[in-house]
C-alpha cells in the first residue's frame, strides 16, 4: 500500500524569525506543531486537523508499506526505496500525517496513532 507522509514545513524566513525572538509561538504553525508534541492522548488529532485545514501541512513523500507501522520505520530507518520524496523530509515523528490509499488520515502521536477526523 501506498501512504502519503505529510509533514510541517517552516519556511527560511519563519525560522529567522523564530530565532531572532527566542520564541517557537511566533510562527502559528510552530505553536500548532509544539503543542502536538507532549500532549494526552486524544487531544493531538484536533491540533493536527486545524494545522491541516490552515494548509501548514505538505506532502514530503509517498511511502510504500504493509501499516501505520511500517510507515513509521521506513520513515526512519528505510529501505529507502520504499521511499518517493517530493520534498525534503525528516524522519517520521510525532505531528506528521499519514493518509492511506482510502484517504484516511492519521497522526503520529507520542504512542502510536490518533485519526484525524
Amino acid at each position: 500500500m501506498k501512504y502519503q507522509l505529510l509533514q510541517i514545513r517552516l519556511t527560511d524566513a519563519e525560522v529567522d524569525l523564530i530565532n531572532s525572538t527566542g520564541d517557537h509561538n511566533s510562527v502559528d504553525k510552530q505553536k500548532l506543531k509544539m503543542n502536538m508534541i507532549t500532549p494526552f492522548k486524544g487531544e493531538i488529532a484536533p491540533v493536527a486537523k486545524k494545522a491541516l485545514e490552515l494548509g501548514y501541512y505538505t506532502h514530503v513523500s509517498n511511502i510504500t508499506a504493509d501499516s501505520l507501522n511500517d510507515v513509521f520505520e521506513i520513515g526512519n530507518i528505510g529501505p529507502e526505496e520504499n521511499i518517493e520524496r517530493f520534498a525534503p523530509m525528516h524522519s517520521v515523528s510525532v505531528a506528521d500525517i499519514i493518509v492511506d490509499e482510502e484517504g484516511n488520515k492519521n497522526v503520529v502521536a507520542s504512542l502510536g496513532f490518533e485519526e484525524v477526523v
